[in-house]
């Protein structure tokens, strides 16, 4: 009996691009669409309907990758994302992995592994997305949530907010209300594009004033978590004398930022103010209030789950999406004299 695998090695195509032209897919040519029906039609091949629909019952399933074990934005979020994803009749399946691992690889491993419909990624970061994404495998589509593909690659897409945007607002935020030596706690920029983007940021809002700023003293490098940001605020006073304003690239690191402060018998925000990133509940609930960047965690995982089952019906067309972010007022940054 004649198989897929035989019209592929007949064809002289690989067995995913006839399984699309027999499935009806738009992303192949019509060249090649018309050569291996020729084939189909030389051979009287039809689609065992049976093996097709179990496949496809084996498939109902979106593996969603969340890189960073500590990210509280992303934990929120990803209940959004199962939410969304429920609601098309399909399943999640979640995976943590550490905030400097490749997504891509991880990502190919699990998917020879449980071979899911798709793929949504919680944060990734652009260069491995850039030069590891065809290895991901024709078929499974993938949407990035938190950050900007740009690869080019079809059925990878992404819904975004405005990195260096947002961290630029957020400096120009605290010099509007007159400070001038700013501190930035954030991740590493050179596995990080989130980091880079941001401290892009910073660095735009604070020459933009004809202001200095250097990283050698007032940048903090470290990772995604509480403990690293109350260390980070203890390496920014130490290393940078004056500084009067801190920004944190997320608010978990800020809340590790304001213990560090109080603990060095420090008030926020009398003596250092403080702005955070990604407006997670708990920045409301804490004492002070903290000021935060709110990224629309609900609008990020509703369009990339859409966009995503586009990819699984058919449409291979890329998608890049930015959303705005929002300054939540608190009580952690105070206008100097």
């Amino acid at each position: 009996m004649t198989t897929i695998r035989d019209i592929a090695r007949e064809s002289g195509f690989s067995v995913s691009t006839v399984s699309r032209v027999l499935a009806g897919h738009r992303d192949v040519s019509e060249s090649t669409a018309v050569a291996i029906q020729a084939v189909v039609d030389r051979y009287h091949f039809t689609v065992n309907r049976a093996a097709r629909n179990l496949k496809q019952a084996e498939t109902m399933t979106i593996l969603v990758l969340v890189k960073g074990r500590h990210n509280l934005l992303f934990a929120s979020m990803l209940e959004h994302v199962q939410a969304a994803v429920t609601a098309t009749g399909y399943s999640v399946a979640a995976q943590y992995i550490d905030e400097d691992d490749n997504e891509v690889a991880e990502a190919e491993r699990l998917i020879a592994e449980t071979k899911p419909a798709g793929v949504v990624f919680l944060g990734a970061d652009a260069d491995h997305l850039v030069t590891d994404a065809d290895r991901l495998g024709e078929g499974c589509p993938a949407v990035v949530l938190t950050n900007s593909v740009g690869t080019g690659r079809a059925a990878v897409s992404s819904v975004t907010t405005d990195d260096f945007g947002a961290a630029r607002a957020a400096a120009a935020y605290l010099l509007d209300r007159g400070h001038r030596m700013l501190g930035v706690i954030g991740g590493n920029p050179a596995v990080s594009t989130i980091s880079r983007l941001r401290a892009a940021g910073v660095q735009a809002a604070v020459a933009a004033r004809g202001l200095t700023f250097d990283p050698a003293t007032q940048y903090a490098q470290t990772r995604y978590s509480l403990g690293e940001g109350y260390d980070a605020a203890g390496w920014l006073l130490d290393a940078g004398p004056g500084v009067t304003a801190v920004y944190a690239m997320s608010d978990i690191m800020a809340l590790g930022a304001l213990r560090a402060l109080a603990d060095r018998g420090l008030g926020v925000p009398a003596d250092v103010s403080l702005i955070g990133h990604d407006g997670i509940d708990l920045a409301s609930y804490v004492v002070p209030k903290l000021v935060t960047l709110r990224q629309p965690q609900e609008t990020l995982a509703r369009r990339g789950v859409e966009i995503l089952m586009t990819h699984i019906g058919g449409d291979p067309t890329p998608v890049e999406e930015i959303v705005g972010v929002d300054i939540v007022e608190g009580e952690s940054v105070r206008t100097l004299p």
